[in-house]
């Protein structure tokens, strides 16, 4: 690679790594103004979960909306919108990670090779179910799919599904709990 688009290269995963952390850094300063988004119905539905899927590795209140705006609005409706915010809002961890390759591996080659095939192979399945768990395991597997280079539309699309998956379950349940308290 010539030597001008290698500093180029490490400048633009620079930008992006200082982009990445400033936006974890405001979403966790500002948590407190998100709940202010859930007057916006289903934008704010959209806004608070793109929100709190961005702030990795920090409790966001993303999950809650979707059980309250599934008891407001069509449950269908809030598990669409709350999927596109959560997936696009976990492209930041995709993108710290994307630009954190040389930190993570410089020193490591063998293993970033055995690990990358290794995410590669069975990447759609560790995306899609550990999108569908709450947990905040998943902030790991969005830097691990940035840091392997995965491509960035499929981690959106498998992303997008197992969000949906999960927030369409979520959305339904005060269907779910008024029918069982019905019987």
């Amino acid at each position: 690679m010539p030597k001008n688009k290698s500093k180029n290269l490490k400048l633009d995963s620079f930008i992006i790594l200082i982009v990445s952390i400033l936006i974890i850094g405001l979403s966790f300063f500002f948590r407190a103004e998100l709940s202010k988004f859930s007057s916006f119905g289903l934008l704010g539905i959209f806004l608070i979960n793109l929100i709190g899927s961005a702030t990795l590795f920090v409790p966001a209140p993303g999950i809650a909306t979707v059980v309250a705006g599934g008891f407001l609005y069509n449950p269908l409706f809030v598990a669409i919108v709350s999927a596109l915010g959560s997936a696009i809002g976990d492209l930041v961890g995709y993108a710290l990670g994307h630009s954190g390759k040389e930190v993570l591996f410089k020193n490591h080659p063998f293993w970033y090779k055995i690990l990358k095939e290794t995410f590669h192979k069975f990447a759609a399945i560790f995306i899609i179910f550990f999108s569908f768990i709450p947990n905040p395991i998943f902030d790991f597997v969005g830097v691990f799919a940035g840091v392997f280079h995965y491509s960035p539309y499929k981690f959106l699309v498998y992303v997008l599904i197992g969000r949906f998956l999960r927030n369409l379950l979520l959305a339904y349940s005060p269907t779910f709990l008024g029918f069982i308290r019905g019987i």
